[in-house]
């Protein structure tokens, strides 16, 4: 898959003519008037997750994205809590889960956490498989 970046806002993109909010938005302005358990959250998974190959990530207006071939994470720095995104090609039986619908072909599904703390190695394993079939 050819990917392409939009020169206006330096976002990946899986084609020319993709569809994003074409505004530069710096990842830390997302975090601003949030609380330092939101941002040691966010930083735990983005030191782990940036460094699978491939990955690029990139602030939009209200969240930071993501992306391999296709965006699979999405990350949205709250009020209470940090809701994460991402995708499964299966329903995902876990408690801890917010919410896990059908979406397309795969299913959405979302984390909240309110600290580090609540984010346990396991969740990892859900955010790879996530860049694994994007």
């Amino acid at each position: 898959m050819t990917q392409t970046i939009c020169p206006n806002c330096k976002r990946t993109l899986r084609n020319v003519n993709a569809w994003h909010y074409c505004k530069e938005v710096e990842i830390d302005d997302l975090f601003l008037d949030k609380s330092d358990e939101i941002v040691l959250a966010f930083d735990r998974i983005m030191q782990q997750v940036s460094e699978w190959e491939g990955v690029s990530v990139s602030g939009t207006k209200n969240c930071v994205v993501f992306v391999r071939n296709k965006t699979f994470l999405v990350i949205k720095p709250m009020k209470k809590w940090l809701e994460v995104k991402f995708y499964s090609e299966k329903v995902i039986d876990d408690d801890t889960l917010y919410k896990c619908h059908a979406w397309n072909s795969k299913f959405e599904c979302i984390f909240r956490f309110e600290n580090e703390h609540q984010i346990a190695y396991s969740f990892f394993h859900y955010f790879k498989n996530s860049y694994e079939i994007s």
